[in-house]
Formats: structure tokens, sequence, C-alpha cells
């Protein structure tokens, strides 16, 4: 009977966390091999779970879950997110549970690797509604036309899809990367580096125009580092790491478009002997939580609560009225953290290694 038990609460721990709604409830001789017990076993578990009322056997003979007493059910929400480890994810994920507590709601985590992914076909087609982060690109238009005509409500977090139907959430306005622009200046830095090492989708490709129109309209210097080739923080370490080794000129400001990259980069500038916040400035957008707590800590526009932003799509999402008024959520403003890893500029608007390079070789 305890190997029933256990069967019992495996089958209830998947409706609970709604794998029912993305691949169907499997028949017994599945759902053995997938528990790994004995098919007499599965059979015994799910004739309890239909005497007690949580499953029924439809009239094809394939298992489902049984509508609620009432007909009241829990709405199924998924998060939806490329495949990979993430902290921004985690501090969106984190706001979504935030604003969804204390509703009668399932939230379901899926990942995805590329657009046609089922998992995402299966989201749309079995959730209530769909919290969605996008691949470093925009959503083509044969899914975000899928998005709008299905049951589904959909809602884009980090990209603005607003123009494709889709409310979308976002918190980082560009024109707020002025803010890091000026305490560049006001430090007396007279050229800033751009530098990038995530996928160049909407996004970054605003944050790198809004840094050119910066530099262009107030007469300074500075030079775009791009590279995507490996992950965000490596290849920000090997950009500058290479380009301190290959006598390049670094400026004394170095604005990048992520924290990753920005952390990745002091790596490279304090092993080639630089004082980060004395030697060279590096700010950032988005310090993903935890650049305050770095040594040193992180100057960078830092994201406001996103329950504050999330509370609108979330209503909707969960209700039955139409989406009112624009389609993009996002702040007026966002604060600005100054942290030690900016300071006065240098007499030279280049930077050069105190020592020679002394730094970890190529793996």
């Amino acid at each position: 009977m305890k190997k029933v038990a256990l069967a019992t609460q495996m089958i209830e721990k998947r409706i609970a966390h709604a794998d029912h709604l993305l691949a169907g409830i499997p028949g017994e001789r599945q759902l053995a091999e997938e528990l790994g017990l004995s098919r007499t076993t599965v059979r015994t578990a799910v004739q309890q779970l239909m005497e007690r009322g949580t499953l029924v056997r439809q009239d094809n003979g394939r298992l489902n879950v049984a509508t609620p007493a009432g007909g009241l059910r829990k709405q199924t929400i998924g998060f939806v997110t490329p495949a990979g480890a993430s902290a921004d994810f985690d501090e969106w994920r984190e706001g979504v549970q935030g604003v969804l507590e204390g509703h009668q709601v399932t939230l379901r985590p899926v990942s995805y690797a590329h657009w046609a992914d089922n998992a995402i076909q299966e989201a749309l087609s079995g959730f209530d509604g769909m919290y969605f982060i996008p691949i470093d690109e925009k959503i083509p238009s044969w899914l975000a036309s899928k998005m709008l005509d299905l049951r589904c409500r959909v809602v884009v977090l980090d990209q603005d899809e607003s123009a494709a139907g889709l409310p979308s959430v976002t918190l980082f306005p560009e024109e707020a990367e002025n803010k890091l622009f000026n305490h560049l200046t006001n430090l007396g830095h007279r050229r800033i580096d751009c530098l990038n090492t995530q996928g160049e989708d909407a996004v970054v490709r605003g944050r790198i125009e809004v840094w050119r129109q910066y530099i262009e309209s107030h007469g300074l210097a500075g030079q775009l580092r791009s590279s995507t080739e490996r992950r965000p923080i490596d290849a920000a370490y090997q950009v500058i790491r290479d380009a301190l080794k290959e006598g390049r000129p670094v400026a004394s400001a170095l604005f990048c478009t992520t924290g990753p990259a920005a952390i990745g980069a002091m790596r490279a500038l304090q092993e080639a002997g630089l004082e980060i916040g004395r030697d060279v400035s590096v700010c950032a957008v988005n310090s993903e939580g935890i650049g305050r707590y770095l040594l040193r800590s992180l100057t960078a526009l830092e994201a406001p609560p996103r329950t504050l932003y999330l509370r609108q799509v979330s209503e909707w999402m969960l209700g039955e009225d139409e989406w009112q008024g624009p389609r993009l959520i996002q702040p007026e403003d966002v604060p600005l953290f100054e942290g030690e890893s900016t300071g006065p500029a240098p007499a030279s608007p280049i930077v050069t290694p105190t020592f020679g390079l002394k730094m970890k070789p190529d793996n």
C-alpha cells in the first residue's frame, strides 16, 4: 500500500503543477513506466483518485482531471522563458508570484529553446494566461498572431511587443540611460565606451543607440565593443582583457548594456591592476539585484519593484474584460544607484594597465 500511496502522491503533484495541461495524463502503462512502478500499483492509485473525484475516465478511455465541485477551478498561468538560468528571469518570476498571491491560480514554469518549440504551443493551448519572456529577437508575426487569436491571454515581459498588439511590461525606458551618462560627464569623463555582450535584440539595440546619440550630441569620444559569442559575463571579460593585452585604447568610463557585462569587464580591469572607480569607471543598465553587493558596488540603473507594473496586466489576464489603454506598461523613471564603481575622471581619457598584464591565461 505504501507504493500505491506514493503513486497517488506523484499523480496528484503532477495535477497540482498543471502538467496535465501540457501533455495530458498518460495511460496506466505509460504512467507506470514514468513513475517506475508496476502497472497494478498505478491502476490501484488511479482507481482511488477516481473514487475521490480527482480523476475521471472519458468516453474514449483516456484519463482526465475532474471538474471541481461547483464547477470552479483554478486558473493556470504559465511563466514561459528561454531555456537557461538567468537572475533576471528569477526577478521577474518573483514579481509575478507576488502579484498573483491571494488569487486562485497555479503558476507553471515552462522553458523553450526556439520559436517553434512545442512547449510554447502546448502552453498557449492549455493555459489560461501566460507571462512570456522572448529570446533575443522580436516575436515573429506568425507567433504573435497566434498569441492574439487563442483563449490564453499573453503578456510579454522585458520587451516591447505592443506594436504587435500584445500587452508588454518593460522596466528601463531608453531615455533613463541619460542618468548614467550625465553622472559620468558630471564626474569629468570625456570618453565613454559602450560594452555589449548580450544578443542584440530590440532592447539592447535601443540602449546602444541612446549611448551613440548621447556622445554625439555632447561632443564626447567613445567606441562600441560588442561580442555575443559566449555567455555575457565571459564575453565581457574576454573583450576587455584582449583590448588591454593588445594595447588597444579603453576609455576611462565604460557603459555596459547589462549587469553581467559590467561584472565581466570589472574582473578583467582588476586583473590588469586597474582600480575600479579610480582608474576607470564602470556602470550598467540593470544590475539584476546584485550590483550593490559587489566589491566594488556597481553604479547602475536599478529595476523598480516589478509588482507595481505587473498589477494591471495581471488583472487583465485573470479577468474577462478587454484590454483598455496603451499596451506598453513601463515606469516613467528608474532609480540610479551610485556605487563605488564610478569616480572622478583621471587625467587621461584612456586607461592602460598599471603592471605587465599579470592576468589569468586563456583557457
